[in-house]
């Protein structure tokens, strides 16, 4: 049985109708995602906020009776309410109150589903909830006791905030731990050009890094279907090595704690040589959603990265209408592709511009290698151009012309350096 639910807002006449229309459709979406049932909607239009209760209190009134006749328990609000507000609400409708970021950050416990993302939703959460103190997980609401725990005259709140600092403190361990296993993984990548998928939730990304690696990652249309950043080497480029990682959605006012939680996580991003934003083209809000996605880059210090802009999905949109969009749009963002991950349409597009932007990464070097060093001089036909070679037979040294991204000439350099090292010592 699905839970019966009340969605509530409040419409500002000064904000733009098809804004808050989107903003809106966005709440069912999200609704729906966390498998929510609505029962209704209530819109009530004021110049700003109530200070102590969000709406007025006769539309609460209204809510409370409406409540009861449906069996409703739980509301949910646009906005994001304060603590105030919520307990409010919550006595005068006897209804358990959620907030927008408290709704997303429940379709991320749900969807969690490696360690590091169920630890880093519910570091989320409980930073969200220190404020609040809603009692929402059972350790939070037992009486502690016993000498040297409680101080005299302390209040259940305060024993609970202590219990919320002190798992937090162990949450932040535990993922630090994780994170530095993922950078001995990232290191091992090092040699590779990095290309990472960004974009608005519900996008196409996990569609799109399917098709362009041969994976088979859940896809579906909803908000948030995947959490978890994976990599694969991307297949279509030949003779270059490449890799492709695909992030968690963004989405409008993304909450600061999940931002956060996620660093780690969004670690792919701010290392990666390219991003790929990907934009859902059928969208009517595209230069939103492209902001919404701009504003989080910018906030992960990214907003100087190499972006290539992908409009995803054309195959949804209708002839004429696409011919507009795509004018459009390509005069805005002239080196944009337009494609679908669906069907497979234009990504050869794709490919070419990856493959352009490898090549521009790539500086003309010249090395002398060892004959002895068989293993590198295999690395270094694989993994560089090489425009000349030359056999010096006084030295016993290949002498390469090479074009190399920097990350591999550096790896290569170290290795020779450390092979002159070797054989000085053993001379």
């Amino acid at each position: 049985m699905r839970e019966k639910i009340f969605l509530i807002s409040v419409f500002n006449k000064s904000n733009r109708r098809d804004e808050y229309e989107e903003n809106i459709s966005e709440l069912h979406q999200l609704a729906t995602t966390a498998e929510l049932k609505i029962a209704d909607s209530f819109v009530q239009t004021l110049q700003k906020p109530n200070f102590t209760t969000y709406i007025g209190k006769g539309k609460i009134q209204e809510i409370a009776e409406e409540a009861k006749l449906k069996e409703v328990k739980t509301l949910i609000f646009n906005d994001n309410l304060s603590p105030a507000q919520s307990r409010n609400i919550s006595n005068i409708t006897e209804c358990n109150v959620v907030d927008r970021t408290e709704l997303i950050l429940d379709i991320f416990a749900k969807h969690a589903g490696t360690k590091q993302a169920k630890l880093q939703v519910e570091l989320a959460q409980l930073e969200y909830s220190f404020s609040k103190l809603k009692r929402m997980w059972k350790h939070l609401s037992r009486i502690q006791g016993g000498i040297g725990f409680r101080g005299p005259g302390e209040k259940q709140i305060e024993v609970d905030r202590r219990d919320i600092r002190r798992r937090t403190a162990i949450l932040k361990k535990k993922l630090s731990e994780i994170e530095n296993t993922t950078i001995i993984k990232r290191k091992k990548r090092k040699n590779a050009v990095s290309v990472a998928l960004v974009g608005y939730t519900n996008a196409g990304k996990s569609t799109l890094f399917n098709l362009l690696t041969k994976e088979n990652r859940y896809v579906a249309d909803q908000l948030f279907a995947t959490l978890d950043s994976k990599t694969r080497g991307l297949h279509p480029i030949e003779n270059e090595n490449v890799v492709l990682t695909d992030t968690v959605g963004f989405i409008r006012n993304l909450p600061h704690k999940l931002i956060s939680s996620f660093h780690s996580t969004l670690t792919d991003v701010t290392e990666a040589d390219l991003l790929l934003h990907v934009v859902d083209v059928s969208s009517p809000s595209i230069s939103d959603y492209i902001e919404s996605v701009n504003v989080v880059l910018e906030e992960l210090k990214c907003k100087d990265k190499n972006v290539l802009m992908i409009f995803n999905k054309i195959d949804m949109v209708e002839g004429k209408m696409f011919s507009f969009l795509k004018k459009e749009l390509s005069i805005k963002f002239p080196h944009s592709v337009f494609l679908s991950a669906k069907t497979g349409e234009n990504t050869e597009a794709l490919i070419s511009k990856i493959e352009e932007f490898t090549q521009k990464l790539k500086m003309t070097a010249k090395i002398n290698v060892p004959d002895s060093m068989q293993s590198l001089i295999s690395f270094i036909y694989k993994n560089t151009d090489v425009l000349k070679v030359d056999f010096d037979t006084e030295n016993n040294e290949y002498l390469f012309e090479l074009k190399v991204t920097g990350n591999i000439l550096a790896s290569v350099t170290k290795q020779i350096e450390k092979n002159k090292l070797e054989n000085y010592i053993n001379e």
